[in-house]
């Protein structure tokens, strides 16, 4: 097993990085040339965990540009949306100003033809005085003057109408031709967006191979096994990020005493200026970040693109604080924060994942799959809530009261 004096040097070698990492990945037969000369063990530490570093940061980056690839591709999608929405309902509109067009104009000719056929209001006036029936010529008359001022009704909406669908049909022709320029951006988003999501995913995946390889060196050279290595390695790089998270809320409170608040929950609820689920994971050497899915991949696979499971993601959080009440408040917590979703994303705040950590990367302490893999959020979401909260319950009561924890 590790001894503390080695796991000190591991954390001095993550406090200030070795420059080795311009050198490559250390080779198995440079980690056995190294046993038992210290200062050859030392500068192999250095490299593999400068190289480790190196890896995580790759990782990390290509994942970051992966989420703002698919917020950019959720966002075009949703303009898309409404464009095509927008133009079939002025294409719709255009058809029943079309058909009322036609209806008035055929009504309007009828009447016209009608008049034509009688000879009109004149000649009935020059009948009034010659029929033998003037009672009867003057009901004729009258007829014949509503008729004709129907007629000028009729052809003034005919008119009304066909003014209508030009303009109608213009700016459908206007909303068509953007719903089309839209749907091209929006394919050229999603290309890029699939772009990303293929280098990140490639990228971890190899990260993932390599960390293995690292980790078992890492082991090799401190009597220690890969899993201690990878666990202690996630605790260290929580207790920096909860101590720095800890020290922006200090000085927060300093320059301000206003209270805090995020915006309302759901999806992501932890963005606001409050510290939130950004403050990385446990405090106290990473209990309940490491476990399976932990930083470097564990030998295990990462999975492709983001896999929203939210029963799957659920059934896992069980194993880890069981089914009793800490589970119910987890689970009413991250049905606010996410849906318990993998890729939830708050496009204001940057929050992202099941537990809507701020930034979504700082999960890499917990796995190099953070985007994609949900066991990787739910490992980092309930060791950052047991090293800042102590239960899941707490974390929820914290929610509660103030829309953010």
């Amino acid at each position: 097993m590790a001894t503390g004096a080695s796991l000190a040097l591991v954390l001095t070698a993550l406090v200030a990085p070795s420059a080795a990492t311009a050198a490559g990945y250390p080779t198995w037969a440079q980690v056995e040339a190294a046993k038992g000369n210290a200062a050859a063990t030392q500068a192999q530490v250095d490299l593999i965990e400068a190289s480790l570093d190196s890896l995580e940061k790759t990782a990390s980056d290509r994942s970051d540009e992966a989420v703002l690839a698919d917020q950019a591709n959720a966002a075009a999608q949703a303009d898309l949306a409404a464009a095509s929405q927008r133009a079939d309902e002025l294409a719709a509109d255009a058809e029943r100003a079309r058909a009322g067009a036609e209806t008035a104009k055929q009504e309007a000719g009828q009447l016209a033809g009608t008049l034509f056929r009688t000879g009109g209001t004149r000649t009935m006036g020059t009948d009034l005085f010659t029929s033998p029936d003037p009672g009867a010529a003057l009901y004729q008359l009258g007829s014949l003057t509503q008729l004709g001022d129907r007629w000028q009704t009729v052809l003034a909406d005919a008119t009304t109408a066909s003014n209508t669908v030009s303009s109608l049909s213009e700016q459908a022709t206007t909303a068509a031709d953007r719903r089309d320029s839209l749907a091209r951006d929006a394919q050229a988003t999603a290309d890029e967006a699939a772009s990303a999501q293929a280098s990140a995913d490639a990228e971890v995946t190899t990260a993932t191979q390599r960390s293995t390889d690292l980790y078992a060196q890492l082991a090799a050279l401190k009597d220690s096994t890969a899993d201690l290595e990878q666990q202690y390695r996630a605790g260290v790089a929580a207790q920096q990020a909860y101590a720095a998270q800890q020290a922006a809320a200090k000085a927060q409170a300093a320059t301000s005493a206003k209270t805090p608040s995020g915006p309302s929950g759901g999806g992501g609820s932890s963005g606001g200026t409050a510290p939130v689920a950004g403050g990385g994971g446990s405090g106290s050497g990473g209990s309940g970040s490491g476990g399976s899915g932990g930083a470097g991949g564990g030998g295990t696979t990462p999975p492709v693109g983001a896999v929203n499971d939210p029963a799957g993601a659920k059934a896992y959080a069980a194993t880890k604080v069981g089914s009793g009440a800490e589970y119910t408040c987890l689970v009413q917590l991250w049905n606010k924060e996410s849906g318990w979703r993998t890729n939830a994303t708050n496009p204001s705040g940057g929050a992202y994942g099941i537990p809507q950590a701020l930034p979504g990367n700082k999960m890499v302490s917990s796995g190099l799959d953070w985007q994609t893999n949900y066991r990787t959020q739910v490992n980092w979401g309930i060791g950052y809530i047991q090293g800042r909260y102590g239960t899941m319950c707490a974390a929820w009561a914290h929610s509660v009261a103030n829309n953010w924890y």
